[in-house]
């Protein structure tokens, strides 16, 4: 048996049939059903993140709490030379399109200081204690173009289709961002 561990994450490769099973350590995740696999992560790529509330609750009670989670998002993109593409804020979920740089495990250690940050804010700002999130968070990394252009347009129609825009243009909607829109096809 083969063994590799790197950020939290250990992969057991066994001679015989090449077949891996990921077991996660730390702070990370137990849970065997997603496993959350490192080699997911490359240089330059994008990524599609995104987590909901512990049982599907709200994880944005008061404006303010829009404004902490995007300040805390600028924050440690910036500090984890990420670039942030988009981002949705939904009242029980998120999603933001990341593309990462040179630093493989900057996705990573970007989630796990910003996720901790925005837990602790919430938990002492309204008064809670335990989980706010369901679980780890969720990436998928995005293929090509047209690929990207697809996440983008369903964050575009979150707001849209949860109502929350009241019928008007997306752009009324605060907490949806696009930093360019020339990855959006416009078919």
């Amino acid at each position: 048996y083969w063994i590799l561990a790197h950020l939290y994450t250990l992969q057991i490769w066994s001679r015989s049939d090449l077949r891996s099973e990921t077991f996660h350590i730390g702070m990370l995740s137990l849970d065997m059903k997603k496993p959350r696999n490192i080699f997911i992560y490359r240089r330059n790529a994008y990524y599609h993140i995104f987590n909901r509330g512990n049982r599907k609750e709200n994880i944005f009670l008061i404006e303010k709490d829009y404004q902490i989670f995007c300040n805390l998002l600028y924050k440690y993109t910036r500090k984890n030379k990420l670039l942030l593409i988009s981002y949705c804020f939904m009242p029980n979920h998120y999603h933001l399109i990341i593309k990462s740089g040179n630093d493989c495990g900057a996705i990573t250690k970007f989630m796990r200081a910003f996720m901790v940050a925005y837990a602790m804010y919430f938990n002492r700002k309204h008064n809670k204690v335990g989980h706010l999130f369901q679980g780890p968070f969720q990436i998928r990394r995005i293929l090509g173009l047209h690929d990207l252009n697809g996440v983008i347009t369903y964050l575009k129609n979150n707001p849209l289709e949860a109502d929350l825009v009241g019928g008007k243009e997306l752009e009324s909607y605060r907490w949806y961002f696009i930093k360019d829109e020339k990855f959006v096809n416009k078919d």
